[in-house]
């Protein structure tokens, strides 16, 4: 058995190369940064699905404004525990300058009672993969350092 084990272990890089080539060959092969440079609104999340309309927020939001003031996008969007997922900003964080800036919006209304009731906005989530897919924001954006732009595309000169 140790020997079979071996020849395995052995061919496997093998196997993986020719399979590469052959995805290659057969244009098959696409990184994640051609997804950036579509339309996102043509963009969906599994073959045959239908295409995904922006979804409206509780709360107007523009990162191409907030993004003048917070230039990273980790001072807003923390890493949850396990680096899957990247969170929502809390309010607490929001409510930091909106304390006393644009307070008569009514947009910032509803912000700031969602911050005095001790509840998280409910924001509706954006990016969906598919089940299949296990991405690990840990692995990518701190480990391999891989700038968000690269998926999520140029978002800070979104509205």
């Amino acid at each position: 058995m140790p020997l079979r084990r071996r020849y395995i272990a052995g061919n496997s890089w093998k196997t993986l190369i020719l399979a590469g080539l052959v995805m290659v060959a057969g244009g098959s092969w696409r990184p994640c940064f051609v997804l950036a440079q579509e339309n996102p609104e043509v963009r969906v999340s599994k073959q045959g699905a239908e295409i995904e309309q922006p979804k409206p927020q509780p709360i107007p939001f523009s990162h191409k404004r907030h993004s003048q003031f917070f230039p990273d996008c980790s001072a807003c969007h923390q890493m949850a525990g396990n680096g899957w997922a990247m969170t929502y900003p809390p309010e607490s964080k929001c409510m930091a300058c909106h304390a006393t800036i644009s307070v008569e919006s009514p947009a910032i209304s509803r912000l700031a009672a969602y911050y005095d009731g001790h509840k998280a906005v409910p924001w509706v989530k954006v990016y969906s993969l598919p089940e299949e897919v296990f991405f690990s924001h840990r692995t990518h954006y701190v480990k391999a350092k891989v700038p968000c732009s690269t998926c999520h595309g140029p978002v800070v000169s979104a509205t």
